[in-house]
C-alpha cells in the first residue's frame, strides 16, 4: 500500500516511509503524515540528532 510523503509528495512504499508525529501547540493541532525515508534522513533526522546531542551535554 503507498504513501504519499507529507514533505515532497512523492507517492512511496508504505514500508519506504517514517511515521511524524507533530504536536504544534497550535490551531493546527498534531500533524499526523508519513514521510519518505529520503525527506526523514535530510530534513528531519538532523533535527533530532541536535536535540540529542544537546541534551547528552547538559
Amino acid at each position: 500500500m503507498p504513501e504519499t510523503c507529507g514533505i515532497c509528495g512523492e507517492t512511496v512504499p508504505f514500508d519506504a516511509t517514517v511515521h511524524t508525529v507533530i504536536h504544534t501547540h497550535s490551531e493546527a493541532g498534531v500533524l499526523d503524515a508519513y514521510v519518505c525515508r529520503q525527506c526523514y534522513d535530510e530534513r528531519l533526522g538532523p533535527m533530532f540528532e541536535r536535540i540529542d546531542t544537546q541534551e547528552q551535554s547538559h
